[in-house]
């Protein structure tokens, strides 16, 4: 925004006929300062018990770091029965974003996600999903797939990538995450992790965890 002002977005899709509601959501400015509880701005219904909703609140940094500041948002509870988290209603949903303040690299706005992570997959069929993210500042994007995380971003105990037939990755160019292909009917989550370079200096990261359906059904892709 100005100086070491930065305005921070949260964005979080949950299940719209929960009664876990969350208008406020806590958030970790990740330099040591009390821990933020930040209003929710809007909340919108896209269909199929889904809501999309978006928290925002500006924070004031002490300076320029060439140590990430990590920004981290921690949700009490997951869905129960997540095929690939044991005891998932128990395990917090965690999501994280890196800023490196950097006064030789300039003003860094974070990549944008476009596409919501809401697609469903068909046992058996490919699957593709691409976060379509898209950064202002025309930085450079490197895509990796990664575990999801718990408390603290700790590793989940028991968690294992979703089962393929064949394989399960990130096209470190492209940002697609494919998924080829699932073998079981059920709920699974995932993270992709986006860093951001500008003239080869990492400036910054954004992790997206997300849960994919997968259902009986006779999608057939193109090829």
């Amino acid at each position: 925004i100005s100086g070491f002002t930065y305005e921070i977005t949260v964005t979080t899709y949950v299940k719209e006929s929960s009664p876990a509601d969350r208008p406020n959501l806590e958030v970790f400015w990740g330099d040591g300062t009390t821990i933020d509880s930040i209003p929710r701005t809007s909340s919108t219904s896209l269909g199929n018990d889904i809501a999309k909703n978006i928290y925002i609140e500006n924070h004031t940094y002490p300076g320029s770091s060439p140590i990430p500041y990590l920004i981290r948002v921690e949700d009490p509870n997951r869905n129960a029965g997540i095929m690939n988290i044991p005891n998932s209603v128990n395990v917090v949903f965690y999501i994280e974003s890196s800023l490196i303040i950097n006064p030789f690299v300039g003003i860094n706005n974070s990549p944008v996600l476009l596409n919501p992570p809401i697609d469903n997959a068909c046992v058996g069929k490919l699957y593709v999903h691409n976060p379509g993210a898209w950064d202002v500042d025309g930085d450079s994007l490197y895509y990796s797939i990664q575990p999801s995380k718990q408390t603290n971003g700790d590793p989940i105990p028991g968690y294992t990538l979703p089962p393929a037939s064949n394989y399960l990755s990130v096209n470190s160019v492209t940002g697609d995450l494919i998924w080829d292909s699932p073998l079981a009917i059920g709920e699974y989550n995932v993270a992709i992790r986006i860093d951001e370079y500008r003239s080869g200096i990492k400036i910054g990261s954004i992790l997206r965890d997300m849960q994919i359906t997968v259902t009986s059904c006779s999608n057939n892709p193109p090829i």
